[in-house]
């Protein structure tokens, strides 16, 4: 009996250790995606306009928003660890059926969190709010508004250095991307 147990402790730690890193990994490749992107666009704009010796502002303002979108991919990556993922209380429920323990029904909590909004705190000081988001839907929110100022950006110095259209076109694209997230 004590060696069956033992086998289903192994059993679940290996299924939970297994499903986590790839509830992780997904969540990750999502999240970082966009960034990789719009990272690999600025960086090309960068080496364009030291080849095209352009504006030194212009490379200036490109530097920025190269490191903040560096910024921001290790802001995320630390904002993963500390995002805790939300269980519905009905999977709890039935979790607990399932092992033959009664549920119990909670009256749903009236703080912010509960009720669906964003509980990220401190958006305007982003680096400290990626740590703030509790959940993926936060975290999301945190990095979509982060992503949506950098492409902004971007866009603007673009379309000062009157670069092609199919460059503006690919910059809205990472921009609907970046709103999918």
């Amino acid at each position: 009996m004590e060696e069956g147990y033992r086998d289903g402790v192994d059993a679940g730690k290996e299924n939970s250790l297994q499903t986590g890193f790839d509830l992780g990994y997904k969540l990750g490749v999502n999240i970082l995606m966009p960034c990789g992107e719009l990272r690999g666009t600025i960086s090309a704009l960068v080496t364009w306009c030291q080849a095209q010796k352009s504006d030194p502002m212009m490379n200036t303002q490109l530097g920025e928003l190269l490191a903040a979108i560096c910024q921001c991919e290790d802001q995320i990556v630390k904002g993963l660890s500390y995002v805790h993922q939300v269980v519905h209380p009905s999977e709890l429920s039935s979790c607990m059926d399932d092992m033959g323990l009664s549920s119990h029904t909670h009256e749903p909590s009236n703080d912010s969190c509960a009720a669906g909004q964003d509980c990220c705190r401190n958006q305007e000081c982003l680096p400290s709010s990626f740590q703030n988001c509790r959940t993926i839907q936060e975290l999301n929110n945190v990095v979509k508004h982060e992503l949506c100022r950098i492409l902004k950006g971007t866009r603007s110095i673009a379309q000062q250095l009157n670069l092609s259209s199919d460059l503006l076109f690919y910059l809205q694209t990472l921009e609907m991307k970046c709103s999918l997230i």
